[in-house]
């Protein structure tokens, strides 16, 4: 879906190299959740949110090349989304001080590393890539997910699956060593860009 946001809300070519890497990702997460026989209401809302996430990865990286300033960026981001999703949790779920406490270290976990690192990590990159690289690339979130949990919880990845999972890692390394358009937002390129 990126890929689609990025050309109707900024204009970004979508390339061979781009299309065919989104498509076979798409194709791989598709074989690793168990394909669409078991397409439900639940994925709906999956798909709703990936529209969304597409949306805010496209904005994310007009901001970053045209703005910089990574660390306000996501200050902002985690303010505003604690602003409104905090009110949503005290009304309807059970969280206490004492729940908190006691969840401390997996909330800690949860927090730093699987959130402020990698958004972090996906804020700071976006000013030196597009949005669709960065899409294709963090879809890898899902292969990192799968392995988490056959490592640690027991969880059996069918060959299916792990056909998807492999389909996936080689996209995203082609992507990265394909050789694509230089980034605009580059201060290199825009000083050369300038120079007579």
């Amino acid at each position: 879906m990126t890929p689609v946001a990025a050309w109707v809300l900024v204009g970004e070519r979508l390339t061979a190299t781009v299309g065919f890497a989104a498509g076979m990702t798409l194709i791989g997460a598709l074989l690793l959740s168990g394909g669409i026989a078991g397409f439900n209401g639940s994925d709906t809302t999956v798909v709703l949110s990936a529209a969304c996430y597409a949306l805010w990865t496209v904005e994310l990286g007009r901001h970053m090349q045209t703005h910089g300033r990574p660390f306000a960026t996501m200050a902002a981001q985690f303010l505003g989304t604690a602003a409104v999703t905090l009110p949503l949790a005290l009304s309807h779920g059970n969280l206490s001080v004492a729940t908190a406490l006691d969840a401390w270290p997996q909330l800690l976990a949860l927090g730093v590393f699987s959130t402020a690192a990698g958004f972090g990590i996906q804020t700071v990159a976006q000013r030196f890539t597009s949005a669709s690289h960065a899409a294709v690339i963090v879809s890898a979130e899902s292969l990192f997910g799968a392995t988490g949990a056959a490592l640690f919880l027991g969880e059996r990845i069918s060959p299916m699956g792990a056909l998807g999972a492999m389909m996936m890692l080689g996209t995203i390394l082609y992507l990265v060593t394909s050789p694509g358009p230089a980034n605009p937002a580059d201060p290199v390129i825009s000083s050369l860009e300038g120079a007579p």
